[in-house]
């Protein structure tokens, strides 16, 4: 079995290779849109108008500051940008005829486990594609689904390939209230849940998970607050720390049961520490110990990685996400 943790380096080949997507337009003709995976500048100057980090800081401190300031917006945009990437870009490589690096990965690496700090859906639009995920099971945490009219229930319906976002999902919301009674005949009640339940919206994405319906809230519309989109584990709000403490606790499992972790993509940002730290924290205590980390900074990270978890055997390969594809996914 194969345990990936991606980063966002993981998506930006698929901007690349699914180009060039075009639209119409009465004034110009024909056009091509611009719906890539962000960089970390790109969402900078989209989500907060910075052209840099702010000293000391990073951009899921950025988020959790908006966040706990009583301002979703940055958030919203980021989510906007992100499923529109995954209506357009992701949809369209999972549903190719022509060869591309994802699906060659998600193929080669049939057993594959995904663990992931991104909020975008890529993984689980392939995965479900390929028929190895659905949404009940499949992020890790139990999620609340409803099949699309005319789909009736796979048997024994199981996720092979998990897909855990531990800063959180925008495709899962929060049922924190449930109505008791029947209000038909006028005998109900409105009441907070001890625990919160999580459903499975992909709202402007749902086209890419043609099996299920969305899931709608008690108002109709699921808002970017009620969605379990937490920056980090620590600052997450309270009805949103269930998912994310779930969502660890089932990738701790797999770290401990495969001892072995790919990192495609991801920087080990210092100021992201108590996102990474109990990952690494777990992989040192397991008998293989084997970290690979897959980045055109690889050695520079496997280096600073190594110092602070010297218990760890790292293993850099200094490729994009696509240049590794390229090179049949050999780690030297």
């Amino acid at each position: 079995m194969h345990l990936f943790l991606l980063g966002a380096g993981f998506d930006i080949d698929a901007t690349r290779e699914a180009r060039p997507i075009c639209g119409s337009s009465i004034c110009v003709g024909r056009y091509e849109i611009d719906c890539s995976y962000p960089l970390i500048a790109d969402v900078l100057k989209l989500c907060f108008g910075l052209n840099a980090l702010p000293a000391g800081k990073s951009v899921e401190d950025l988020f959790a500051d908006a966040e706990e300031a009583g301002n979703y917006q940055p958030m919203k945009l980021l989510v906007d940008r992100l499923m529109e990437a995954d209506y357009r870009i992701a949809q369209r490589l999972a549903t190719s005829e022509s060869p591309n690096s994802y699906r060659e990965f998600f193929r080669r690496f049939s057993d594959a486990q995904i663990l992931t700090f991104n909020y975008d859906s890529l993984p689980e639009i392939f995965l479900s594609q390929e028929g190895r995920w659905c949404p009940e099971d499949g992020y890790g945490a139990p999620v609340l689904t409803e099949l699309a009219f005319g789909m009736t229930p796979a048997p024994h319906a199981r996720s092979s390939s998990c897909v855990i976002h531990l800063h959180g999902s925008a495709c899962v919301f929060t049922i924190e209230s449930e109505i008791l009674g029947d209000p038909a005949a006028g005998v109900a009640e409105l009441v907070l849940r001890e625990e919160p339940r999580y459903a499975f919206d992909p709202d402007s994405i749902s086209h890419c998970f043609p099996r299920w319906r969305r899931v709608m809230s008690r108002t109709g519309h699921v808002s970017i607050e009620e969605r379990v989109i937490a920056p980090v584990p620590d600052k997450g709000k309270g009805l949103k720390k269930p998912f994310i403490r779930q969502s660890y606790a089932s990738a701790l499992e797999l770290i401990r049961q495969i001892g072995s972790v790919t990192v495609i993509g991801y920087s080990f940002n210092p100021h992201d520490r108590a996102s990474c730290a109990p990952l690494l924290d777990a992989l040192k205590q397991t008998a293989d110990r084997t970290l690979v980390l897959v980045s055109p900074q690889a050695r520079e990270l496997g280096t600073r990685v190594s110092t602070d978890y010297p218990e760890l055997r790292v293993h850099p390969v200094e490729k994009t996400f696509g240049q590794w594809a390229a090179d049949s996914f050999r780690v030297p």
